[in-house]
């Protein structure tokens, strides 16, 4: 490829459309090394449900759509108006893609680990061979494997074949479950790690976590490069606690929720860990739930089950809640069909685990950083920056920059992706701001919109 064609790719002369979401997919699977993007992690960045995200990739930009508007419309109303007609790429979404076609590792998702990978994590920690196995019979330790993560025993042998491909094949539900523990995992290493390094007095220690902050549990894979600075005393002192912190959450968090999922099945908590086993397809009468405590409540398809208040308790945006669970549209609402049926395991065991624990979902997804925030960094290094250039900013008009820098709404919709990024790219000490306004400038020259009259008025189709 020739230069001047990867430029247009990464930096598009044509307004952003559906068609770029094609090459931003081939950038994205090479900074996670090789792993495929998947629909719901794409639509996940998008901000869109799933079941949409093949509309958007043949959509047109939005100035396409709606080229000039009447100044006296709200172009955000419109859009709303207009989409249900005809979809189109919003501008806040223009300026993610362009900012992820240049910076693809800015891209908030998390790369999936091999079965291999978390099974070596967590072997220390698992029961004994043949504890939990109702006729008392010893077996292969690795049996014990997928009875973890919501499946049978038998899978266990699936997911750790000798045949590496076969390492990658969990369902996405699993995949989160093993996401969730290595995550966790990899929280408690760089919290260690950067406790030894104060200690110690490591000069620059701090920069090094912060790099692998943005790739979560990956940290892990970088433990031997990472610890390199340590004596042999200080190594085997930090692995002997850190070895401590990760059977401590796994024994204690992690598997008394697995417990409490079992008993929400009316299974033997012993047994379903050992065995797995873990589907129960009968009805729970509405009477029957008085029988179960509040920490082993079966998570139902019903209105008010923790799985139907799932996105709006951790204020979720509906593409954020099917990727953090692994589910797609068709899954949530067969789950919902079955209002008096307890939904799978694997999705029931991660709902249960971030009620208990709802500080874990930033292992999933990280908040959007406050609008007031944002303006304030901004300020600090473009003193001339104004509060109503804030949403233009961000791919929205002026009038939405006040309930963004609003810290009593919620992060709004068009935000969300954005300001998450630049929350974690801003405390790593990247030049997010400036990042960003050329995103900004070049959908605009790309747009045939005069950069000095919109930064003035902040519309984005006239």
């Amino acid at each position: 490829m020739s230069f001047a064609n990867k430029n247009e790719l990464t930096r598009p002369a044509q307004a952003i459309s559906g068609q770029n979401l094609a090459y931003l997919k081939v950038m994205l699977e090479s900074a996670l090394d090789g792993v495929e993007v998947k629909d719901l992690d794409l639509a996940m960045l998008m901000n869109v449900p799933v079941n949409r995200l093949g509309q958007l990739k043949r959509a047109k930009s939005s100035i396409d759509v709606l080229g000039k508007t009447d100044s006296t419309v709200d172009v955000d109303e419109e859009l709303e108006t207009r989409a249900v007609e005809v979809p189109s790429l919003r501008p806040s979404q223009a300026i993610l893609v362009r900012l992820l076609l240049k910076y693809p590792h800015y891209a908030q998702l998390l790369l999936r680990p091999t079965n291999p990978e978390v099974f070596d994590l967590i072997a220390p920690f698992m029961l004994p061979e043949g504890r939990g196995v109702s006729n008392g019979s010893a077996r292969p330790k690795k049996s014990g494997f997928a009875p973890l993560f919501g499946r049978s025993y038998i899978s266990s042998y699936k997911m750790l074949a000798e045949d590496s491909s076969s390492s990658v094949n969990s369902s996405i539900p699993v995949t989160r479950l093993q996401m969730l523990v290595v995550g966790k995992f990899g929280e408690l290493f760089k919290r260690l790690l950067s406790k030894y390094q104060k200690e110690q007095g490591v000069i620059g220690g701090g920069n090094e976590i912060e790099k692998f902050e943005a790739r979560g549990w990956a940290v892990l894979r970088e433990q031997d490069s990472l610890t390199s600075w340590m004596s042999d005393e200080t190594y085997e002192a930090f692995f002997d606690e850190l070895s401590a912190l990760w059977g401590d959450w796994f024994q204690k968090h992690y598997l008394q929720v697995l417990r409490d999922e079992a008993v929400s099945r009316d299974l033997d908590p012993e047994s379903a860990l050992g065995k797995g086993n873990w589907t129960n397809t009968e009805k729970v009468a509405e009477t029957e739930l008085r029988k179960y405590t509040r920490n082993t409540q079966p998570i139902l398809g019903d209105t008010n089950s923790l799985f139907t208040l799932f996105r709006e308790s951790f204020e979720l945006t509906s593409s954020e809640a099917y990727w953090t669970l692994g589910i797609q549209v068709k899954a949530f609402y067969r789950f919902r069909q079955r209002a008096n049926q307890r939904i799978d395991a694997p999705t029931s065991i991660l709902i249960r685990y971030l009620f208990r624990y709802p500080g874990d979902i930033e292992l999933f997804i990280r908040g959007p950083g406050k609008g007031s925030e944002i303006l304030a960094r901004i300020q600090q290094e473009d003193p001339s920056f104004k509060l109503s250039q804030l949403g233009p900013l961000f791919g929205a008009s002026r009038v939405m920059s006040y309930a963004f820098a609003n810290d009593n709404i919620p992060c709004p919709f068009f935000a969300r992706r954005l300001a998450g990024i630049f929350r974690q790219r801003s405390i790593m000490g990247e030049p997010i701001y400036r990042q960003i306004r050329d995103c900004v400038e070049d959908e605009l020259q790309a747009r045939g919109l005069n950069s000095v009259q919109f930064w003035r008025d902040g519309r984005w189709h006239e």
